[in-house]
């Protein structure tokens, strides 16, 4: 019998497909959870974990959707999920933390060394946690890392375009409506630059 690791031909569509849509529909957690806590005007003690949760629950449908693109033999369904979505849950974490403490003055470079600092562990976060489930195919599963953290560089930037266009005042269908764009683009942003180097490394687990 045939693994999926082992047709190349097939992996990347599937791939694309299962992750953009793992993702896109989870990145709709976090956007609703966002656009609601802002119109309602919760504070900060609320929005901090609640976008912390969403996160998370955004992290456990894109682990999800990276299992299923992955195909049977690669990776365990169960420990791939819970190490993105606690990745997730940590990413959110940091990112939240600018917003929550009122912004950050970058002009002062102390202040722009934390936040490159802080951004870099952001985009390694979900990778890092899911290598710790790839690791047993070796050191080549450690490209994982900097695929992906190259790839969600590249794919956030579809959620911060929609900054100039939307805020407060902003109905919330409107608003949910235009961020579920933005991840819907960002998914198949990171689906597709990360596709060719999860089809190496399901190839080589899958033998």
């Amino acid at each position: 019998m045939t693994k999926a690791g082992d047709a190349p031909e097939g992996f990347l569509p599937r791939w694309i497909i299962m992750v953009a849509a793992g993702e896109a529909l989870g990145f709709l957690i976090p956007a609703s959870m966002g656009a609601w806590l802002g119109l309602t005007g919760a504070p900060d003690t609320v929005v901090y974990p609640a976008m912390i949760a969403a996160g998370a629950c955004e992290g456990a449908l894109l682990g999800y959707g990276q299992w299923l693109g992955f195909g049977r033999g690669v990776v365990s369904r169960v420990p791939w999920i819970v190490a993105t979505s606690a990745g997730a849950a940590v990413a959110w974490s940091l990112g939240m933390l600018p917003g929550i403490q009122g912004g950050l003055d970058i002009s002062s470079p102390p202040t722009l060394a934390l936040v490159t600092g802080g951004a870099m562990l952001l985009l390694v976060t979900i990778p890092s946690l899911q290598w710790l489930v790839l690791r047993r195919g070796g050191s080549q599963t450690l490209r994982w890392i900097p695929v992906n953290a190259g790839a969600w560089a590249a794919g956030l930037l579809w959620t911060i375009a929609p900054s100039p266009i939307v805020d407060e005042r902003t109905p919330a269908p409107l608003m949910i409506s235009v961020y579920a764009v933005a991840g819907l683009l960002m998914a198949v942003t990171v689906a597709a630059l990360t596709g060719p180097t999860a089809r190496r490394i399901a190839t080589g687990l899958a033998r």
